[in-house]
């Protein structure tokens, strides 16, 4: 697996898939019994080990599960010691230590002590923390654990603000609606092997299925739908060749307004399928490929697959 220079690759599987393990392997706090861990610093890469802590401490920024702080101490004097041990320059930390405390949202707390915060708190400065020296590669386990919805927004805008300055971010997550979102790819792990690396696009197509959703302009009575219903599965059925309309899954969400439409993923297939629509008279105002529910089913899918394949075996 690799993560691309100024990418956000999302990193996902079930509980005990290896997620954590992989990333505490990257910060050498676990050592790997096989296998190697490169990184590209200058443009020079570099191997990863034990020996090159130095490399991880300056060049990486970690988040690794739920931070552990001093209780007694603030978050400016953690982060003032974090940037130092990171080396960056010395007459620069102060101004950056407050400048990654307002970047999470935390600015007014710097000189309290960390005993009187909430787990959020908490780990709003464990992101700061993983920035605090200016990394070129951010890994960050699971940021969003223990944030209320106006904190995970902001650091969903943070995340994608880093990516825009260039940086490399390797982000796992059980949000899948957040990795769609947020990440460029997706790398699937289950059982401790990779599933899958790749665009969210990309996988759609390889599975070859996704789904699309259609508001209507006006709510419809029984009838109208299922006359909708039929026609719209008999016209998508014809562009893969299906004999039998009924195997083109097409349904209507009443509480939405909505038809779902299973395509392949295509956007041949999306183009086509709005000819479809306007050909039959069908007045809508929204259409679009629902990335949240395509990764949804997408991770399902691929881990149902493998899990299949592991017991076969």
């Amino acid at each position: 697996m690799d993560v691309k220079k100024g990418e956000i690759l999302g990193f996902v599987g079930p509980n005990g898939a290896g997620k954590s393990t992989t990333m505490k392997m990257l910060a050498q706090t676990i050592t790997p019994t096989s296998g190697e861990i490169w990184v590209q610093i200058n443009d020079s890469l570099q191997q990863v080990n034990k020996a090159r802590i130095d490399l991880l401490v300056t060049q990486l920024g970690f988040l690794l599960e739920v931070p552990e702080f001093y209780p007694d101490l603030t978050p400016r004097q953690h982060l003032t010691y974090f940037a130092k041990l990171g080396a960056f320059p010395a007459r620069q930390v102060r101004t950056r230590v407050e400048e990654v405390v307002d970047m999470v949202g935390m600015s007014e707390w710097i000189d309290k002590k960390i005993k009187t915060f909430s787990k959020g708190m908490r780990q709003k400065i464990g992101i700061a923390a993983a920035l605090v020296h200016d990394p070129e590669i951010v890994v960050l386990d699971e940021p969003q654990t223990g944030l209320d919805p106006g904190a995970r927004l902001e650091i969903h805008d943070l995340l994608l603000k880093l990516k825009a300055d260039g940086k490399t971010i390797f982000l796992s997550s059980h949000l899948l609606y957040e990795v769609s979102e947020l990440c460029d790819r997706v790398a699937i792990i289950n059982h401790g092997m990779l599933v899958a690396v790749d665009s969210i696009e990309n996988l759609e197509a390889k599975i070859k299925h996704s789904r699309i959703l259609v508001k209507l302009l006006h709510h419809r009575g029984s009838g109208e739908i299922e006359k909708i219903l039929m026609e719209c599965r008999t016209l998508i059925g014809s562009l893969r060749n299906l004999e039998d309309p009924n195997e083109q899954n097409v349904q209507y969400n009443p509480s939405t307004n909505e038809l779902e439409i299973e395509f392949n993923g295509s956007p041949q297939e999306q183009y086509n399928i709005i000819k479809i629509l306007v050909e039959c008279g069908i007045e809508f105002s929204e259409f679009k490929a629902s990335k949240v529910t395509a990764l949804e089913e997408i991770y399902l899918k691929l881990i149902q697959t493998d899990d299949k394949l592991i017991e076969t075996t």
